[in-house]
């Protein structure tokens, strides 16, 4: 017995096991009672342990491991709370249709022709730096905000503010390409 305590003493990765083990569970309810419904509670206790095994070598010793698991906990809670404030998801399907009827539109026909080419070239050419590789990563490639900011090393607030600026630049460059004239 003695033994066994000694050796989860001296290796970090069972006892960060058995801390897990012993206290997913109460992290999830904590973590699913405050979270709004549309965060993922057991996202939010993976993040918890992510942060805990990153401190996990440090010298202090834990006296209250739960505790200290409940402060990391509302640390990932109140940035979760404060990055929906920040970041509203709205959806309005109508809206949606209309944006997508918009779309087809102006991509349906005949291939863009080389006047056509070299007018969305300029406009794009026409952006800042930053506008462009957010945009070329999001819209280009398809990848998503997070994804994006992980390819450039912006955050994703950064992406999404400057996909934005990009694509308020790009219709006001080309309006004609919204509505369907422009080829």
């Amino acid at each position: 017995m003695a033994d066994a305590k000694a050796k989860a003493l001296n290796s970090p990765e069972p006892l960060a096991e058995a801390t897990l083990e012993r206290y997913a569970s109460a992290l999830q309810r904590y973590l699913s009672r405050r979270a709004p419904p549309t965060r993922d509670a057991a996202d939010m206790v993976q993040e918890v342990f992510a942060r805990f095994l990153r401190k996990k070598d440090r010298p202090e010793v834990i006296h209250n491991p739960f505790g200290y698991l409940l402060a990391f906990a509302k640390n990932v809670l109140l940035e979760s709370l404060r990055d929906e404030q920040h970041n509203p998801v709205v959806y309005n399907s109508d809206l949606a249709d209309l944006v997508g009827s918009e779309l087809e539109d102006a991509t349906s026909g005949e291939p863009m022709g080389e006047h056509e080419r070299q007018i969305l070239f300029n406009a794009l050419a026409d952006l800042p730096e930053n506008y462009l590789i957010a945009i070329m990563l999001v819209d280009g490639k398809g990848m998503s905000y997070e994804e994006a900011a992980a390819a450039s090393g912006f955050t994703k607030a950064t992406i999404a503010t400057y996909v934005m600026r990009a694509r308020a630049a790009l219709r006001l460059k080309l309006p004609d390409y919204w509505t369907g004239a422009f080829r």
